[in-house]
């Protein structure tokens, strides 16, 4: 059991307090726009929000020098608590702009966006505030690449604290040295950014909208299709637009974004062939196969769209948007959940609680566990159809070749049972508070797969408890569970031992 002492609290105070130190300096970013803007409500309320935030840093991170090397458990209590605090911090401009009801539907939007889900409680979203609403969007984009990522390439010194913290947030590393992993994230998510503005810039520009205005919202849609979230700078999302150059150049980044790192890295590398030998890019591509069949299958039944021109074009939208977990709709709320019929709802939660790839910008359980699934269950069928005395061994490709061992066949097992259990959870909320059983099992999985895709459930008025639930799956489904749980317990003991 964990005992941790006053040294180990000040270690991981330290560290959360180099995470708000970047996110208050990355609230000037907005300020800019606002000022650039004429918002002068707004710049007050970030020059506030940010004097705060980095005040808080900096008292945190000078105030409680490090003390030793940072294990990996305080590691994983670090980005879970860092994760929180940014919540709250991020929640404060958006509170002050008067488009949320309450300060809790401020923090839901705040883990929404670090979270790259994208379900959102704003009021009034067409009339935000320019600096506001860049802010929605560039957390998103913070988050998908990761706050604490960001953290380590400026603030973390030492690779042994470094490494825990990265491996805390869900990643795999790309390179030996997790530093370089990270600015290697970093670097290719800048690039991406600046081909994405421009080209959807362009599609912007060729629908008849005012190039600042464009390049604004182009800047705002690459930040959450690449970081595989579902913020729109407008209230109907993609529908908004009409473009099918806007929906065909956001499939492209939102595949990007649910792509592992480490295959792009290889890539990069010009070794092009692990893209079709890596098992996460081959499991992937089998399910949004088989699952855009069944989709379509399900839209033509229920007869929905009169062409099948238009049924592809929707069905195949949202269903990327959904597997990749990033939520830009491009139909309305009401009619996916009222006319898309029982079958293709029932393929989108599968595709959404499935998710991306691992060290991605993406949620869900992640190809690379289900492909460990399916080959844990051939190397079990093989192992009942061999002899006794026949050692019968499984291999995966991922970046490196690999055997399926029992412990990778429990600890992937732990974790896929583990999301279904918090999908349940809040699917029974849901059903507490009436919603019926798809409406409550889809907006549940679209929160914990950090998808962002929604029904009409998710609005201001739903009961307070219920937005609680889904700002706890949103984070604890963005962290794949392990350091949110591994907080509470550490803090509980903490507080036990004070109590002795």
């Amino acid at each position: 059991m964990l005992k941790p002492t006053r040294k180990d609290l000040m270690n991981i105070l330290h560290n959360v307090g180099g995470v708000l130190m970047l996110l208050g300096l990355t609230m000037l970013i907005p300020l800019i726009i606002s000022l650039a803007a004429g918002e002068w409500s707004s710049v007050l309320d970030f020059v506030i929000c940010t004097s705060l935030t980095i005040g808080v840093g900096n008292l945190l991170y000078f105030g409680l020098p490090a003390r030793g090397r940072v294990t990996w458990n305080q590691g994983l209590v670090i980005v879970a608590f860092s994760w929180f605090l940014a919540m709250l911090f991020s929640a404060l401009p958006l509170y002050l702009s008067g488009h949320f009801a309450s300060y809790l539907d401020a923090c839901f939007d705040a883990m929404s966006g670090p979270t790259t889900t994208g379900l959102t409680l704003v009021h009034d979203l067409d009339h935000l505030a320019y600096g506001v609403n860049f802010w929605r969007h560039l957390t998103m984009f913070l988050g998908g690449q990761g706050i604490v990522i960001l953290a380590i390439t400026y603030f973390v010194a030492g690779s042994s604290t470094a490494a825990q913290m990265y491996m805390g947030e869900a990643r795999d590393s790309i390179m030996p040295n997790v530093i370089e992993s990270s600015r290697f994230i970093l670097k290719v998510s800048v690039f991406y950014l600046a081909v994405g503005t421009l080209s959807l810039g362009l599609c912007l520009l060729q629908q008849g909208m005012a190039p600042m205005r464009s390049f604004f919202q182009s800047s705002c849609l690459f930040m959450a299709g690449f970081s595989t979230g579902g913020f729109t700078p407008q209230a109907l999302s993609i529908v908004y637009y009409h473009s099918l150059l806007v929906e065909l150049v956001t499939i492209i980044f939102m595949v990007l974004g649910a792509s592992n790192f480490a295959v792009q890295y290889e890539i990069w590398q010009r070794r092009p062939r692990e893209f079709y030998r890596n098992i996460e890019t081959r499991v992937l591509s089998a399910s949004l196969s088989v699952t855009l069949g069944l989709m379509l299958a399900g839209l033509i039944i229920v007869g929905v769209y009169s062409t099948f021109g238009v049924t592809v074009r929707r069905g195949a939208y949202q269903l990327i948007s959904g597997h990749s977990t990033t939520g830009f709709m491009t139909v309305y709320p009401t009619q996916m959940g009222m006319r898309w019929g029982e079958i293709a709802l029932f393929v989108l939660i599968i595709v959404m609680g499935l998710g991306g790839c691992a060290c991605s910008t993406a949620g869900g359980i992640k190809a690379l566990r289900v492909g460990i699934i399916f080959k844990s269950v051939n190397l079990k069928v093989k192992q009942a159809l061999s002899p006794d005395s026949a050692v019968v061994k499984e291999r995966i490709h991922h970046i490196k070749d690999f055997d399926v061992t029992e412990g990778l066949m429990g600890a992937t097992l732990i974790i896929t049972l583990l999301y279904i259990g918090f999908y349940l959870l809040g699917a029974l909320v849901g059903l507490f508070y009436g919603y019926g059983l798809n409406a409550s099992v889809f907006e549940s999985v679209s929160a914990a797969s950090n998808v962002g895709l929604t029904t009409g459930v998710t609005q201001y008025a739903m009961p307070w408890l219920l937005k609680a639930v889904y700002i706890l799956e949103m984070w604890v489904g963005r962290l794949e569970i392990l350091a949110v749980v591994v907080m509470f317990a550490y803090f509980i003991n903490a507080i036990k031992r004070r109590q002795r």
